[in-house]
Parts: C-alpha cells; sequence; structure tokens
C-alpha cells in the first residue's frame, strides 16, 4: 500500500530527495537512491531521480513499508554563533529587494558547512530567515573569494536567477590582483577544465580531452610594468575554480593563491615600484598574503539592474601599496 502527501509551497523547485528527508524523515541517500529505482517512493505515481526538482502540489507517494529516522530538523545554533552571523549580517548587507537579498560576502567565509568550517553563510541564513522567508543561495563563491552574494527569498526567484546563471543572461565581474601580468591587455580564455590529483589533494586543472568547457574573459585595467596588474573578470561559464585556473594557466595567477601560483615566485629586487624607492626594502611577493586577492564585484541583471559589492579594505591597501588604481566606471566592461 502507498502512503500519499502533498508537496508543500515552501518545497517548490527544490530536489526530490531534499524534499523526502524534510517531509518524511532522514535517510541513508544510498538507500533512497534504491527505493527510487525500485518504485517504493514515487512522484505523482511515476518513477522520479533524487534530483528532480518537485513542484507546489505534486504528490509524494510512498509505501507504508518504508521507515524513516526522525524528522529532518534543523540543528539549532548556539547563543554565541547567532549573534555571530547577526552582527557579521549587519556589516556584510548592500541591499534587499522583494525577491533577494545581497551581501558583501568576505574572504574566509565559506559559503556551504562542512566538518572543518566554524561558520559559513549556510548557518548565517538560519538567523536571518523568517517564517515567512526562507532565504536560498542563488551561487556560491570560494570560501576565500570575498563579495558580492545573493540570496533569493523564495524558491522560484531563486529558480530564475538559477536560469539566467546557466543561460548566461547575467554578467558578472570579478576584480583581481595577478602577478605576473597577462602577456595580452584584453582577452578570452576558453580552456576547458576538469578535476585532477589524488582523494587527499585535489585541484581543478585545464584538459583538453576530458574537461568541460570553461570560458574566461578578462581586461588589464592599471599594471606595473609587467609584474603585477588589476585585471577584470567575466566568467561566462561557472566551473569550480574556473577564474584560479585559466589565470595561472596563462601565468598570470592571483595573488595569494596558494592553490594555483602557476611558475612566478617574487619580483626582482632590481625593479621598482610607484612610490617606492626599492621593491628590495618591500619584499613583496604574490605568495605572502594570506587572503586570495579575488573580489566577486558586481552582477548585472538581465533588466539591466547591476548590483555591485565594494572591494575590502586589504583589498584597497594592496592596491595602493603597489600603485594600481581602481577605475570609477567598471560596471560596463563586458557589455
Amino acid at each position: 500500500m502507498m502512503l500519499n502527501i502533498k508537496i508543500p509551497e515552501k518545497e517548490h523547485g527544490t530536489r526530490l530527495d531534499r524534499c523526502v528527508r524534510r517531509l518524511l524523515g532522514q535517510i541513508n541517500q544510498s538507500l533512497l537512491e534504491k527505493f527510487l529505482r525500485s518504485r517504493m517512493i514515487l512522484l505523482d505515481g511515476k518513477k522520479a531521480k533524487s534530483s528532480t526538482k518537485v513542484s507546489y502540489g505534486q504528490e509524494l507517494n510512498y509505501s507504508q513499508k518504508l521507515s524513516f529516522d526522525k524528522p529532518y530538523q534543523v540543528k539549532k545554533l548556539s547563543e554565541y554563533n547567532e549573534t555571530y552571523y547577526k552582527n557579521l549580517f549587519k556589516k556584510i548587507f548592500i541591499k534587499e529587494t522583494s525577491e533577494y537579498i545581497a551581501i558583501n560576502k568576505p574572504s574566509g567565509l565559506a559559503v556551504q558547512g562542512g566538518s572543518k568550517q566554524k561558520f559559513h553563510v549556510d548557518d548565517m541564513l538560519k538567523c536571518i530567515s523568517t517564517d515567512n522567508i526562507s532565504l536560498k543561495l542563488v551561487h556560491r563563491i570560494d570560501k576565500d573569494t570575498s563579495g558580492l552574494l545573493l540570496l533569493a527569498k523564495e524558491n522560484k526567484v531563486a529558480k530564475k536567477f538559477t536560469s539566467f546563471f546557466k543561460d548566461r543572461k547575467i554578467i558578472k565581474t570579478y576584480l583581481a590582483i595577478v602577478s605576473p601580468c597577462p602577456n595580452d591587455d584584453r582577452g578570452t580564455i576558453d580552456l576547458p577544465i576538469s578535476k585532477s590529483g589524488s582523494k587527499n589533494y585535489q585541484r581543478m586543472s585545464v584538459d583538453q580531452n576530458m574537461g568541460k568547457r570553461a570560458i574566461t574573459e578578462y581586461k588589464v585595467l592599471d599594471r606595473v610594468g609587467s609584474r603585477v596588474a588589476l585585471v577584470a573578470l567575466f566568467p561566462k561559464t561557472g566551473r569550480t575554480h574556473q577564474l584560479r585556473v585559466h589565470l595561472e594557466y596563462i601565468n598570470a595567477p592571483i595573488v595569494g593563491d596558494n592553490k594555483y601560483r602557476g611558475s612566478s615566485e617574487f619580483f626582482m629586487s632590481s625593479q621598482n615600484l610607484r612610490e617606492h624607492k626599492k621593491l628590495s626594502q618591500i619584499k613583496w611577493s604574490p605568495n605572502n598574503i594570506k587572503n586570495l586577492q579575488l573580489h566577486a564585484y558586481s552582477i548585472r541583471m538581465p533588466e539591466s539592474e547591476t548590483i555591485t559589492a565594494e572591494v575590502s579594505e586589504d583589498f584597497k591597501q594592496n592596491l595602493k601599496f603597489l600603485g594600481l588604481k581602481l577605475p570609477k566606471k567598471l560596471h560596463d566592461i563586458f557589455i
């Protein structure tokens, strides 16, 4: 005998496996996959995959023989963590509309939780969501990348933004300090990327045979000789670590990137920088900065609305230190 439950509105657009856990209870993923294959869990009476996106009003059918652990419960945050997240949100808040909230994520804050992540955006959403609004991440950026993140206020908005990204209707601009400079002041890097390395140390790399297509446009905004440059980047695709891998491949790795550092080591002491007499007194090295110098600066929507996230004070200080200037108009670089 099959039991039935209606998909509530708050689950609209979510994955079937996640919906099952929230509505019925916790279950091992491999066992859940088995139940889906054997038709012991159906969606509107039909076989479905765990990744299928459910819709409001659909019917979830499941065998009465199935047993689930206790219903899914959001782990309650400690008072300390809750205070931390609320104060952090006030600092990084950019703007709010009827559809989304925009924040300026600091470098070092992970977007998703994990065994080694004490603080992350996913947990922060629990503090700033309400009974009427359940915020959802529209996209992600690396832990060490700072900058703009959009949080959708409901599933249909998240779905709309996701389709914008997928169909390349959004122009996303990043800023990066690189060393050495790219050979060309403007260009397009069209190179496929795949995961490589051992289980304990995996990284993305250019792979002409097995890689997925990745496209990055870039433009040098300012430079100091051939040693260091401020670069604007537009990832037309959204592969993992795409910008970092592409810049390393053209030997213009991002300063502070300890994973994709390229072949550059440090500036020669014989080179001079603006506003500094001798570089040997500075001992500047592209790998001696703790934070990755990569910032998600802006998103331009299909309706021409542009949302921006100011660069951090550390980023500004590094620009000043190197004699690099940030242009005033950055919104129309890749239009």
